[in-house]
């Protein structure tokens, strides 16, 4: 009896130290991936500037019809 219950604390003492590298695992993982806020800040910044760019081109495109025609 006393065997197998120096098994079982050694087994849990495997388990803590696994359970504290997942622990540092997790976090690492956490800090790398984006929010939802971080997404959608990231699509309107990114649609600024397309609609932007696309109202520059039109706008340099009539300019240019207007002073060759």
């Amino acid at each position: 009896m006393e065997k197998r219950v120096s098994k079982l604390e050694a087994d849990i003492d495997d388990i803590k130290t696994n359970m504290a590298l997942m622990k540092t695992d997790i976090a690492a993982i956490k800090s790398n991936y984006a929010t939802k806020s971080d997404l959608h800040q990231a699509i309107n910044q990114q649609t600024k500037w397309i609609v932007a760019g696309i109202m520059s081109t039109a706008g340099l495109t009539l300019a240019l019809a207007r002073w060759l025609f």
